[in-house]
């Protein structure tokens, strides 16, 4: 995904798109994937949604997907 604007809100809205995407891939739901990491399924939604991201939640969802975060500098069209 390429983000062109650098607004936070953003950022956490894609980062939230590609965690969903990744749990739909998985066959996860999200009352799964908080049941499993002790937390209430609603701050899973939030996180989904990129309205409530905490270093320790996305650490935590990374490491339960097998997953990373790879950021990349593009140069402008």
């Amino acid at each position: 995904m390429i983000i062109k604007d650098y607004d936070l809100p953003l950022l956490r809205r894609a980062l939230g798109k590609e965690l969903m995407l990744t749990r739909w891939q998985k066959g996860i739901s999200q009352k799964q994937i908080a049941a499993r990491l002790k937390l209430n399924p609603k701050i899973i939604d939030r996180a989904e949604l990129g309205k409530y991201t905490y270093y320790g939640l996305i650490r935590a969802l990374l490491l339960y997907y097998n997953k990373e975060i790879r950021i990349e500098l593009v140069d402008r069209e």
